[in-house]
């Protein structure tokens, strides 16, 4: 299987937000984040990168937003 985990940066730390992610699907100014079993989150931001070997993709913070997504 190829789920992947997603990580959101804000400025030097970075957690992971989701993970068993199967569909990344840009929404406006956000990403909704699909996981195998059907869960959505919808998170700001932009993609940093895309590790296709580690599975993981890794979503920068817009500057004006403070807090969890």
């Amino acid at each position: 299987m190829c789920e992947a985990k997603v990580y959101l940066s804000d400025g030097d730390r970075e957690e992971e937000i989701m993970r068993d992610v199967v569909l990344v699907q840009p929404e406006g100014d956000a990403w909704l984040l699909v996981t195998l079993l059907g869960e959505q989150k919808l998170v700001r931001g932009s993609i940093s990168r895309l590790d296709f070997l580690r599975h993981t993709v890794h979503l920068n913070r817009p500057a004006e937003s403070s807090g969890a997504s």
